[in-house]
């Protein structure tokens, strides 16, 4: 599952294709800078990725370790926002089809899954403060009748103080 998680989120998270422009008073550099270590002010970005397929043929089902192709039809939207004084905003959410074929397909009685995936994530930077958040959520279904899931939350804040709360929260289920 962490393969899947993995996989998912760096595909959907940097993998984005088309902009969507935005006001022409401020600046709408690729990701305000960010990616290039340098943040361009009053800046927004939108980026949007829709139907983009991302097949991975060695996937490893988490419960059983049958190994298999997973295909994913992903649509995700990106926002960034840096204002005057360097404070810094990003969402991302994407959301997207799935599905799992053994290899070879129903290879040793073993069932193929579908189902869909929802990823957010959340994070704001200023000179005193750091928050940053993820949501997962996984569900698919078995050719069997079973049912895979997937659900994460992880927190990070760290105050102007310098106090640091943290957490994860995961759940999986497997048939």
């Amino acid at each position: 599952m962490r393969k899947l998680l993995v996989a998912a989120l760096f595909t959907v998270g940097w993998g984005l294709v088309a902009a969507v422009p935005a006001a022409a008073a401020e600046s709408h550099t690729p990701f305000c800078g960010l990616m290039s270590g340098a943040p361009v002010l009053n800046c927004t970005f939108t980026e949007t990725l829709q139907g983009q397929v991302t097949v991975d043929t060695a996937n490893v089902n988490p419960c059983s370790g049958v190994v298999g192709t997973a295909t994913m039809v992903t649509n995700s939207i990106v926002h960034v926002t840096v204002n005057g004084a360097g404070d810094v905003w990003i969402t991302e959410t994407a959301t997207s089809h799935f599905t799992f074929v053994p290899n070879p397909p129903n290879a040793t009685g073993a069932p193929s899954y579908k189902g869909e995936f929802t990823f957010w994530f959340g994070g704001s930077f200023n000179n005193q403060n750091t928050v940053v958040t993820d949501i997962g959520n996984i569900v698919v279904n078995g050719s069997d009748g079973s049912q895979i899931t997937f659900h994460v939350v992880t927190h990070l804040s760290i105050s102007a103080s310098g106090i640091v709360n943290k957490f994860q929260i995961i759940s999986a289920t497997c048939p």
